[in-house]
């Protein structure tokens, strides 16, 4: 159920790249939803480095360096937005 959701939320994320105005209201969406964790800067290259690599190891020279950089931004973007969030609307 969990893996669902997290696909789901990527596709959703990549479908709204297009529209920057819909992927800001989803950032801060699914950045609400996760202040009960701690997300933190280093957890935040953590879980973008994991990523980054499961889809190098799955995608293999598909995978092209841009690809990369993209996803690598766009984790970079949504994770300072949760700690932004955090920081700045919690209790």
């Amino acid at each position: 159920v969990m893996a669902m959701r997290f696909v789901n939320a990527l596709t959703i994320i990549t479908a709204a790249l297009q529209d920057p105005p819909t992927l800001k209201v989803l950032t801060e969406t699914y950045g609400f939803q996760h202040m009960d964790l701690e997300v933190t800067i280093p957890r935040v290259v953590t879980f973008r480095e994991a990523l980054v690599e499961l889809l190098a190891e799955e995608l293999g020279t598909r995978f092209t360096p841009m690809a990369r950089d993209g996803w690598a931004t766009l984790m970079n973007y949504m994770g300072g937005a949760f700690v932004y969030i955090r920081v700045k609307y919690a209790e």
